[in-house]
């Protein structure tokens, strides 16, 4: 048994493979894994000494609750990555090929620290080497460079795609081409659809609830019975106060820690506001506190040296009368969206 994987595994136990892993399908998983990624290191080392590049292996996934031997098993996959670090040190990442529904899990799942090191562990850099082709690629990708600086994505056989399909991809990348030259101080990754429509992000006390468009209850392609098509974005920090929102079928709010506890929810009207009857104006629900407003939110280009060109401003009904920012379904836009804090 190899010490090192079982100080890997941290495993105290002594003994045969069988011994200390068992003997059922998953056993036989990792003692294909530890194998496979020896040999791998094998040929790591062998391509090193001719060039010296980095060098990954990627896995299909084992989706939809397949049993190992249901999938392609014992490759690079996330429940064997402390195998196949240990076995394949010379391999820089793990890469995931994504075909499958649930693109956000599998994403995270390579893009955790997976292995200990000195000084502390080093982070699995997640490289998308395959993915479904489809028209939800672009808000994909500005998920997976906004949440987890990836290092690459591929809509696999992207020259073969429909040109519905290629659009969103073309669009994606010509926003993070612009996005990537600003000065970042911190980025997320938005990606929505039908079951998956909120994420709340508190950003030192800037409160950001952000949705899907078709949250709105303007939209009719919301509820004319047809899938919602992904929505997704890169929410970009610049500075106190000063956002940049890149993408296509998002909606944010920016609210202060005690605004969003204080928050009542209300039922809307197809116009956006309160449906008659649920506004309350007693004193037990008087606010107090001070809130946050949107001073600007111009939807912008920006150039290579960083500078950003005003298009145009989004007000009144663009903003919801300063409610919040959005970009429509099938819209691929920047937004600058600065803040003023008030009481």
């Amino acid at each position: 048994m190899p010490q090192a994987l079982l100080k890997a595994l941290n495993i105290q136990k002594q003994g045969s493979w069988a011994e200390v892993f068992g003997t059922d399908d998953r056993a036989d998983e990792q003692f294909m894994a530890w194998h496979y990624a020896c040999y791998v290191e094998h040929l790591a080392k062998a391509a090193r000494q001719i060039h010296n590049m980095p060098l990954y292996v990627n896995a299909a996934m084992n989706s939809r609750g397949r049993e190992p031997g249901e999938y392609p098993s014992a490759g690079p996959l996330a429940h064997l990555a402390d195998i196949w670090q240990t076995g394949a040190p010379s391999i820089d990442f793990l890469a995931p090929d994504i075909y499958d529904t649930g693109f956000k899990s599998w994403a995270s799942q390579y893009a955790m620290p997976l292995r200990p090191q000195e000084g502390g562990k080093v982070k699995n850099r997640l490289f998308i080497p395959e993915s479904r082709c489809c028209e939800n690629s672009g808000v994909r990708a500005l998920y997976a460079f906004g949440e987890h600086q990836a290092l690459g994505f591929s809509p696999f056989a992207i020259d073969q795609a429909s040109p519905r399909e290629t659009e969103t991809v073309t669009q994606a990348y010509n926003l993070l081409s612009q996005v990537f030259n600003v000065k970042q101080q911190n980025t997320w990754g938005l990606l929505f659809d039908q079951d998956d429509k909120e994420r709340v992000i508190d950003d030192e006390g800037v409160v950001m609830t952000c949705r899907h468009y078709f949250t709105l209850p303007w939209d009719a392609r919301a509820t004319d019975g047809s899938t919602w098509p992904e929505g997704g974005a890169m929410l970009v920090r610049l500075g106190k106060y000063d956002y940049l929102l890149a993408g296509s079928g998002v909606v944010v709010d920016f609210k202060t820690r005690t605004e969003k506890n204080q928050e009542q929810q209300k039922a809307l009207g197809e116009d956006g506001f309160a449906e008659a009857g649920t506004a309350s104006h007693s004193s037990a629900s008087r606010f107090t506190g001070s809130r946050l407003g949107l001073l600007s939110v111009d939807e912008v280009t920006i150039d290579h040296q960083d500078e950003m060109h005003f298009l145009r401003r989004h007000n009144g009904d663009q903003s919801h009368q300063g409610r919040h920012a959005r970009i429509s379904v099938g819209d691929w836009k920047i937004l600058h969206i600065q803040l003023y804090e008030y009481k």
